[in-house]
């Protein structure tokens, strides 16, 4: 039995690829393991959105060259959406990597390992899938895997990522998605729900359905032609179908794109409890203008609408978006705007981050780049206004009841549990019995920016 040690980079969608090849690598007889030094195979899946997160994994690949002079044996595998921008430049200038693949490559891993391993030599799969190609004879539309990996989040089983689209056809400026992972292309529905299944068969108790724009999901299985406005789509209808699956409790999805983002999915949140009440909805920015220029393809009245939607079919329902401050040619007056958004919305929180030009994108080549003094100043501001809000909603809790789905256990602290209320605010709760898996009634005693405190 040989021993992989994973380790993840980025977004939720990487966490889920990274478990499919670890479901691959146990079909080599791979086991995971935390210790670095009886690992035979590092496989790193890494994110390319920011710089600084590319720069994490040069210097990981610099500690991994030293270790693999002393442990000549060892393998490593670089996979995600550096592999697939860098390509060919990071073998050359990191020839201790033996496999590279791409995210839309995941299925060669098996088969690039084994040709390294007999030749010695390095491998490489980059590239797509073409959504051209009928998605049933795609290896996007993955059967259910036959091993449930376990969780590489560290902390729970309870909670499971499923891939349900892959790539993105939007191609925001200032986005290198659409170039690292790809077109669009749906998996087939009875595959999700196989798979959904088998999680929730293993003890899962929250799905979270993944994709770059989930609103997106189905369209390329379907002739859209014939949709309706007002009918519920591809997606809606495998929200619901995923959300009727026995033992599951919560059912979650993420990212959104406002511009398809649809009534019938507001709706759904009134129809069916188990979709919670919080809805992550990126905006990125408060400014007509800056929207236009990230080619968003919404305005910002069009999102406050998709915001009264949600909340019409559930009046407390909890928000958070995604923000950029100094995106190139963002005035001052500019920016304001999304601060009045944000405090017109009244967001739970927010992803908010500076601007990071990524080679290949149009906003990298736009003339007017804003001052990294000016992006530190505004999101200062944007934060400490995010935080005052968080802060308030939270302690607005103090003295109400919340259904908690208890997800995991302190590793530092035994008997202090965390879990989330249907509002996605992190709790925690101290017990003397096991809470993992079970979705139960809190009194909410305390409040934080970053969680809630309560009692059984």
């Amino acid at each position: 039995m040989k021993k992989v040690h994973v380790e993840t980079w980025g977004c939720q969608m990487n966490v889920a690829d990274s478990e499919k090849m670890l479901s691959l690598l146990h079909g080599m007889n791979y086991v995971l393991t935390e210790d670095e030094s009886e690992a035979d195979l590092f496989l790193l899946n890494t994110c390319h959105i920011r710089e600084k997160a590319k720069h994490k994994v040069v210097s990981r690949l610099g500690v991994l060259r030293e270790m693999k002079k002393q442990r000549p044996g060892v393998k490593i595998a670089v996979a995600g959406c550096v592999a697939q921008a860098e390509g060919a430049k990071l073998l050359r200038e990191a020839p201790q990597i033996d496999v590279l693949l791409g995210p839309g490559k995941i299925d060669e891993l098996p088969s690039l390992l084994n040709r390294s391993l007999d030749s010695g030599a390095p491998s490489m799969a980059t590239g797509f899938k073409s959504p051209e190609i009928d998605a049933k004879d795609t290896p996007a539309a993955d059967p259910a895997p036959d091993v449930v990996p376990p969780t590489l989040t560290g902390k729970n089983e309870v909670s499971r990522f499923v891939n349900i689209i892959q790539g993105c056809n939007n191609f925001c400026t200032f986005c290198i998605v659409p170039f690292t992972r790809g077109r669009e292309i749906s998996r087939m529905p009875e595959d999700i729900l196989g798979e959904c299944r088998k999680l929730l068969a293993s003890g899962a108790r929250e799905i979270m359905l993944l994709g770059q724009n989930v609103n997106s999901y189905g369209l390329d299985l379907v002739d859209k032609d014939l949709l309706e406005p007002g009918d519920r789509g591809p997606f809606v209808e495998l929200l619901a179908a995923v959300a009727d699956l026995p033992g599951l409790e919560r059912l979650r999805f993420t990212t959104s794109n406002p511009h398809d983002f649809t009534k019938p999915l507001a709706e759904l949140f009134a129809a069916n409890p188990k979709m919670g009440r919080y809805m992550h909805l990126p905006v990125q920015s408060g400014n007509d203008r800056i929207l236009e220029v990230m080619r968003r393809k919404v305005t910002v009245e069009e999102y406050r609408e998709r915001i009264r939607w949600l909340r019409e079919a559930v009046p407390d329902m909890a928000i958070s978006t995604d923000l950029i401050v100094g995106f190139p040619g963002e005035t001052d007056a500019e920016f304001e705007d999304t601060l009045r958004l944000v405090e017109e919305v009244q967001y739970s929180f927010v992803y908010a981050f500076k601007y990071s030009p990524r080679k290949g994108t149009a906003a990298a080549r736009m003339p007017v780049q804003v001052p990294e003094a000016v992006m530190e100043e505004r999101l200062a501001r944007l934060n400490a206004l995010q935080d005052a809000i968080t802060i308030r909603q939270n302690e607005a809790e103090i003295g109400r009841t919340r259904d908690v789905l208890f997800l995991y256990e302190s590793k530092k602290t035994p008997g202090v549990y965390y879990g989330r209320t249907e509002h996605f605010r992190l709790t925690r709760v101290e017990s003397s019995e096991p809470l993992t898996g079970q979705c139960l009634s809190v009194l909410i005693t305390g409040a934080n920016k970053t969680a809630l405190v309560g009692q059984l």
